[in-house]
C-alpha cells in the first residue's frame, strides 16, 4: 500500500475545502512535477503512479464524500473533476509515462462499467438501500473508488495476507514479539489481526468522519476458541476497544465479529451497552438473525451488522440435496440462502422493526447473491465481496434493481425443503437458541476458522 498516495487521496478529496480544489490540485501537479524531473528512475516511476492514482480518485466515486456532498455549497462540479482529471493525465503524457497511462485507461474502463459503482450511486439517489463493501483483509483503497464503505475480516482473511504479503507483514510479527515479551500466542494472534484492521480503518477513516460515523467501518473479529465464552469474548473486544481508541486517538471505526453462538448473546447484551458495534459471524439462520437482532437493539452501539453467509449455507444444502438424488441440486440451492435472507429481513426489518443493526451478506458464490439482496426498502441490506466476485459482478453489464420483494417460487421452494438443513435456517423455531451452537454450518465454519487462527497464532509464537 502506498502511503503517499493515501496521505495525498486523504488531504486532496476529504480535507480540502470545495472551492480550493482546482488550486489544489493545480499546486500538486507542480510539486509532483518537480520531483519527477529532479528524481532517479525509481523515483520518477514511483511518481508517475502516484499520479495515476490521483488521476483515477478524480474520477472515481470519491468525491462524493467531501468535495460533492449533498446540499453543499460550492460544490465541485463534474465539469471541474473532469478538467482536473485530463490534467493529471496530460502530465503522464508529458512525462511519457505509458504504463501509467495504460493503467488509468483500464481503470477508467472499469469505473464506467462498474455495477457497483451504479448501485451506489442509485443508493445515493435513494433508488436503492444497498451498499457494498470488500470481504478482504486488503485492497479496499481502490475499491473505494467503486463506492466501498466497508471491511469484513475473519482469521482465514487474516491469515491469508499474511502468507501472501511476507515482507509486509514479517517485521509485524518481529515487532510484536519484541513488544510483547510475556504474550502467549492467542494475545500475539489478536494483536496482529487488530494491525492488520487498524491499517483498513485508517483508510477508512475518512469515510467514517465524513458521513458522520454512518459507513466506513472495518470488522474484527474474535478468537474463535471463544466462541462458548460470553465473559471472555466481551473482555477481548474490551481490551482491543481500548487499543484501537488510542492508536485512531478517538472513537474506533470498528465492528467486533462474534459468532452466532448461545454464548455470544451475553456478549453482544454487554458490549452494545457500552456503544461498541458489533458484527454476528457465523449466521445462517431467520433463528440467529431474530435473536441477535433483538440483543443489539437492547444496546446503544450506532452500527451493527447481521451476517448470512450465503456460499457457506448453500454449499452443504447443494450436498444434502444431491445425497437425497435431487437432479438440479447446485441450481436450487443457489436459492436457499436467498430465501432465507428474504425472511430475515421481513420479519426482523419490516415486521420486528430492528434499528440498530442492518444485514450483512457476505460468502458470495456468484453474482445473484448480489443481485437477490438489493433492496429499496427503508432498512439497508449491505454486502460483502471477496475481490475476484467483486471483479465477476463488474465483469458485464447488469440490472441494477430492488429484489428482495421477489417471492420464491413454489416449485423452487418445495425442492429446498427436501433439506433439513434448510429447514432448519429458514422456518422460525426451527433451530432455537439452543439449536446455535450444534447447526451444522456453524460448527463447520467455526472449525475452519479456529484452523486458521491457530495457524496464524503458531506462525506468531
Amino acid at each position: 500500500m502506498n502511503q503517499r498516495w493515501l496521505e495525498l487521496r486523504e488531504e486532496l478529496f476529504f480535507r480540502t475545502a470545495p472551492a480550493g480544489f482546482a488550486a489544489a490540485c493545480h499546486s500538486l501537479r507542480r510539486r509532483l512535477g518537480a520531483q519527477y524531473a529532479s528524481g532517479s528512475a525509481a523515483a520518477r516511476a514511483e511518481t508517475a503512479a502516484l499520479v495515476a492514482d490521483l488521476c483515477l480518485d478524480t474520477q472515481s466515486y470519491l468525491p462524493r464524500w467531501h468535495l460533492q456532498c449533498p446540499g453543499q455549497d460550492g460544490a465541485v462540479t463534474d465539469a471541474t473533476l473532469a478538467a482536473e482529471a485530463a490534467a493529471f493525465r496530460s502530465l503522464l503524457g508529458e512525462w511519457g509515462a505509458a504504463v501509467e497511462l495504460a493503467r488509468v485507461a483500464a481503470g477508467e474502463a472499469l469505473l464506467q462499467r462498474s455495477n457497483f459503482l451504479r448501485l451506489t450511486r442509485k443508493a445515493d439517489a435513494g433508488r436503492l438501500a444497498t451498499r457494498w463493501g470488500y470481504d478482504y483483509a486488503d485492497g479496499i483503497a481502490p475499491a473505494m473508488r467503486r463506492g466501498a464503505l466497508l471491511v469484513t475480516t475473519n482469521p482465514p482473511l487474516v491469515n491469508m495476507i499474511r502468507k501472501e504479503q511476507p515482507a509486509r507483514w514479517e517485521p509485524v510479527r518481529e515487532e510484536l514479539r519484541r513488544d510483547h515479551p510475556g504474550a502467549d500466542r492467542d494475545r500475539l494472534a489478536a494483536l496482529f489481526a487488530m494491525r492488520v484492521v487498524l491499517e483498513n480503518c485508517r483508510v477508512l477513516r475518512p469515510v467514517y468522519e465524513a458521513s458522520g460515523g454512518r459507513y466506513g467501518y472495518v470488522n474484527l473479529q474474535v478468537n474463535p476458541h471463544l466462541a462458548c465464552d460470553a465473559a471472555a469474548m466481551a473482555r477481548d473486544i474490551e481490551w482491543l476497544h481500548g487499543l484501537l481508541r488510542e492508536r485512531l486517538g478517538g472513537t474506533p471505526n470498528v465492528v467486533f465479529k462474534v459468532p452466532g453462538t448461545k454464548a455470544a448473546l451475553d456478549t453482544v447484551r454487554r458490549v452494545t451497552a457500552q456503544g461498541i458495534g458489533v458484527t454476528i459471524t457465523l449466521g445462517f439462520s431467520v433463528d440467529q438473525h431474530v435473536a441477535f437482532a433483538e440483543a443489539i437493539d437492547s444496546g446503544t452501539a450506532p452500527v451493527s451488522f447481521l451476517v448470512m453467509m450465503n456460499g457457506r449455507l448453500d454449499d452443504p444444502i447443494r450436498d444434502e440435496l444431491a445425497a437425497l438424488g435431487v437432479a438440479n441440486a447446485a441450481d436450487l440451492a443457489k436459492w436457499a440462502s436467498t430465501a432465507v435472507v428474504r425472511r430475515s429481513y421481513d420479519l426482523v426489518y419490516r415486521q420486528g422493526v430492528a434499528r440498530r443493526s442492518a444485514l450483512l451478506i457476505a460468502s458470495l458464490r456468484g453474482p445473484w447473491n448480489v443481485d437477490a439482496a438489493i433492496t429499496h426498502d427503508a432498512a439497508p441490506v449491505f454486502i460483502t465481496s471477496f475481490p475476484d466476485k467483486t471483479e465477476e459482478y463488474d465483469a458485464q453489464q447488469r440490472e441494477i434493481v430492488s429484489r428482495i420483494d421477489e417471492p420464491i417460487d413454489a416449485f423452487t421452494l418445495a425442492g429446498l425443503n427436501r433439506s433439513a438443513l434448510f429447514r432448519q435456517a429458514y422456518e422460525p423455531g426451527a433451530i432455537g437458541v439452543d439449536g446455535f451452537d450444534t447447526y451444522h454450518p456453524v460448527v463447520v465454519t467455526l472449525k475452519a476458522f479456529t484452523a486458521a487462527w491457530d495457524e496464524l497464532a503458531g506462525w506468531l509464537a
